[in-house]
């Protein structure tokens, strides 16, 4: 079987990309269906950015956008925007991983294909416990992203009251609770929501995963809240989440990854 074509595009977004980049382009190798490639700033041999995404033909070649990266590189250039959202439209995957939420602004087609945004309403508690739920919707449709997924604690950065500014539909497979009754240190309640932290949605042919789980931060800020450790990609759910996901975003169902 001829390998998917996936590519890490990377770049500083203050949470640590180079050590998510390094877990992630592993775990998607070992799964035996994807090669992947890097693109951005995780190291000095990469090419960059703007150069993998105005190269026209690796464009065409690539079959799972796994975006880890902020705007930094997209905003002055409608090039790169332009062939991504014409790939994905033809029926290529994308990712969008934790903490990009508040970028893109300034490119329309990529918010469209992220769904839920950072606006001025939403926010974040601090790096903490909380429970990891599938939705009903998801069990009922038997997803292939979420069956047979347990629910699971886990230690996390929870975005919350994220927005659909450009109404685009998109389906909730997983939410995490957001306890009221938790303040953080800069004073702010839990939501008393479920909040969602993994959607799926279409952009022309193509499938679009929002994976709004994953804080791994690049400095220790403190407080013991050892945000700065990969704890929050250590559940077994999370990776078995993470690694359908990309399959599905290429693929529209889950078989080599079934089982992980």
């Amino acid at each position: 079987m001829e390998k998917y074509r996936a590519v890490m595009l990377v770049s500083p977004m203050g949470h640590d990309v180079n050590r998510i980049c390094s877990i992630v382009s592993r775990w998607l190798k070992e799964t035996g269906i994807f090669e992947v490639e890097i693109a951005g700033t995780y190291s000095k041999d990469c090419v960059s950015i703007d150069e993998y995404m105005t190269d026209r033909k690796k464009v065409f070649q690539t079959d799972l956008f796994f975006f880890l990266c902020s705007d930094e590189y997209w905003k002055n250039n409608k090039a790169a925007e332009g062939n991504l959202a014409e790939a994905v439209r033809e029926g290529k995957g994308v990712l969008f991983y934790h903490g990009l939420h508040p970028c893109f602004e300034d490119n329309p087609e990529i918010e469209k294909m992220i769904g839920l945004l950072w606006r001025e309403t939403a926010n974040h508690g601090d790096f903490n416990y909380f429970d990891v739920s599938i939705t009903d919707w998801a069990k009922d449709k038997k997803h292939p992203i979420t069956e047979g997924v347990t629910p699971f604690r886990t230690k996390e950065e929870l975005f919350c009251l994220l927005e659909n500014p450009w109404n685009v539909p998109v389906e909730i497979l997983v939410t995490a609770y957001s306890n009221p009754e938790v303040v953080s240190r800069w004073g702010l309640y839990g939501t008393g929501r479920e909040e969602p932290v993994l959607t799926v949605g279409k952009y022309g042919k193509g499938n679009t995963v929002n994976f709004i789980l994953g804080h791994v931060w690049e400095y220790y800020t403190g407080h013991g809240l050892m945000e700065d450790s990969t704890i929050a990609m250590e559940p077994p759910q999370f990776k078995t989440l993470l690694l359908r996901s990309c399959e599905w975003a290429v693929a529209g169902n889950v078989t080599a990854t079934k089982n992980r």
